[in-house]
């Protein structure tokens, strides 16, 4: 099946559901703010996850996995806890002043300009190398469940991070998203070098971490959704 639609639907019917909870005025100037924000944490995260692999010579997944498990398991935790420390590090920079109704549309822009960039990367990459990007079914469909439960959970986390920041233990609720980024990440890039190894135990890997990934991201949404009801009696407005 062709890839792209499936990750992007996904994206899509997140935005719906957060829509249909509740949330239908949309703040279109903080989705654009949020798009931006991720822009910024990869133009940040990328070369702190990428130059010291670099530096010991790593220049592909196969030469990680050729080093064994246990270098395995440390870059994955690496590139986890550097993904979680940047992109909620940035969110609380942006949202630690604002209401979590406010923030909570940041994070829906984060989380949708991440699903562009998934869709259109491979694309383009595929467009240059004149290859495909027919995938199984199944994996197609676990594209969409990741990127549904992705959007939800950058919602969750930002909303947390702006009432942790109103609430007097900002610090201590930044530290907490991202560690639990971090954790997810981790294990999201420990079965992308999984699939090189072995594909079938690869895929239950990632059916087991779709099933991890929608618990946290349910909970963080039943969590914080009923926080960011709660209209501030001023609205703020974007700064840029």
């Amino acid at each position: 099946m062709y890839l792209p639609p499936f990750p992007l639907l996904g994206g899509l019917l997140a935005w719906a559901t957060v829509y249909f909870l509740g949330f239908k005025k949309q703040k279109w100037a903080e989705l654009i703010l949020g798009a931006v924000a991720f822009i910024l944490a990869m133009v940040v995260q990328n070369p702190i996850q990428q130059l010291p692999l670099i530096g010991i010579g790593i220049r592909s997944n196969a030469d990680v996995i050729a080093r064994g498990t246990v270098f395995t398991l440390g870059v994955a935790l690496w590139l986890g806890l550097v993904a979680g420390f940047v992109q909620e590090g940035v969110k609380y920079f942006l949202v630690k002043d604002k209401s979590p109704n406010t923030a909570l549309f940041v994070g829906l822009g984060f989380g949708i300009m991440e699903v562009l960039l998934i869709v259109i990367t491979p694309i383009i990459a595929v467009a240059a190398a004149g290859g495909k990007l027919d995938v199984p079914a199944l994996q197609a469909l676990l594209s969409m469940v990741e990127r549904y439960f992705a959007v939800l959970f950058h919602v969750g986390t930002t909303v947390y991070l702006a009432y942790a920041a109103r609430n007097g233990f900002g610090k201590k609720g930044f530290l907490m998203m991202a560690i639990l980024h971090g954790f997810v990440d981790t294990i999201a890039a420990y079965a992308q070098f999984l699939f090189l190894e072995n594909k079938v135990l690869a895929m239950k890997f990632t059916i087991g971490l779709e099933v991890i990934f929608a618990v946290i991201a349910i909970a963080l949404i039943a969590y914080t959704l009923p926080l960011a009801r709660i209209e501030e009696p001023e609205e703020e407005k974007v700064i840029w």
